[in-house]
């Protein structure tokens, strides 16, 4: 098998490890494996090894920004991401090895996320107005493009002014929770890795059992306060919790329905209905996973 040779190979030793994921960075297509190879390692090995691959990871991306002749905003908010993510899906694969709970993990990923939004608010209080000024850019653009074709300028005008106004409110929270999500999602790749290879069907097992805590209800309670008040870092948050909660939404909706033996179908009913009914259909799997944490839905389903 393929994949098993190659896991036997970069888990041989940290050189294997560190020279494959350095090699796959350099590779557009590649540079997503190498995190996933850190972060298997991690799984494996401890925080230490997974450390060494982690480094060998990032060296590509650095190098390229500091030795790149156009070093612009983009191409550094660009760098920044990728590194953050990375670095953000080893320090959650760490937690995972050492307290093998999705629904603690991902309480830390969102822990992680709302002390980035209050540093940016902390750090930038104007945040919002940023973004104003970047989205009417943006959509003044998206304006002139479509005058070209015959839309009516005044009336397209005003309803992009109306939606960057709308819009601006959630930017930060989107991108960070973007981020979190992208590093959630290379973690549970890794992790199905590992699991096909060392341990089949376990991470079912794992993901039909997230359950996100009280404290954790309580905070997106509160959030959802602040945001109901028009509360900027509030309405920041919301994107971050919603997609947390989702997370365990989700996990309560699988589980159900595989106790009930429920064949594909279903599934795909779930998830058709939530991206036909979008974004209404988020918010409700969101309120799934947060009645969830406070009644136990699987206690009272599953029999």
């Amino acid at each position: 098998m393929l994949l098993r040779r190659f896991t036997d190979f970069v888990l041989r030793g940290r050189y294997h490890a560190m020279g494959t994921a350095f090699a796959l960075s350099l590779i557009p297509l590649g540079a997503s494996i190498s995190i996933l190879i850190a972060a298997l390692v991690t799984l494996r090995k401890g925080a230490f090894e997974g450390t060494w691959v982690l480094a060998a990871t990032l060296a590509p991306y650095l190098l390229g920004y500091a030795l790149s002749s156009e070093q612009s905003q983009i191409v550094l908010i660009a760098t920044v991401s990728v590194v953050v993510i990375n670095i953000l899906t080893w320090l959650l694969a760490v937690i995972l090895r050492h307290y093998p709970h999705w629904g603690f993990v991902i309480e830390a990923a969102v822990f992680v996320g709302i002390v980035l939004i209050c540093i940016i608010h902390l750090v930038f209080p104007e945040v919002q107005d940023w973004w104003m000024t970047q989205l009417t850019a943006y959509l003044n653009k998206t304006t002139a493009m479509l005058g070209s074709l015959g839309t009516d300028d005044t009336d397209t005008a005003e309803q992009m002014h109306v939606l960057a106004t709308s819009a601006k409110q959630y930017v930060v929270g989107f991108v960070v929770a973007s981020v979190i999500f992208n590093a959630l999602l290379q973690l549970l790749i890794a992790r199905w890795w590992q699991a096909s290879i060392f341990n089949p069907g376990g991470l079912r097992k794992e993901l039909y059992q997230i359950r996100l805590s009280y404290i954790s209800a309580a905070v997106f309670i509160a959030i959802i306060g602040l945001a109901y008040g028009s509360n900027a870092l509030g309405l920041d948050l919301m994107p971050l919790m919603v997609t947390a909660f989702c997370i365990a939404g989700l996990s309560v909706i699988h589980c159900v329905l595989a106790s009930k033996k429920a064949g594909l179908f279903w599934i795909v009913v779930v998830y058709l209905g939530i991206i036909f009914i979008f974004p209404m259909g988020i918010a409700i799997v969101a309120l799934v996973g947060l009645v969830d944490s406070i009644l136990d839905l699987r206690q009272r389903f599953i029999k």
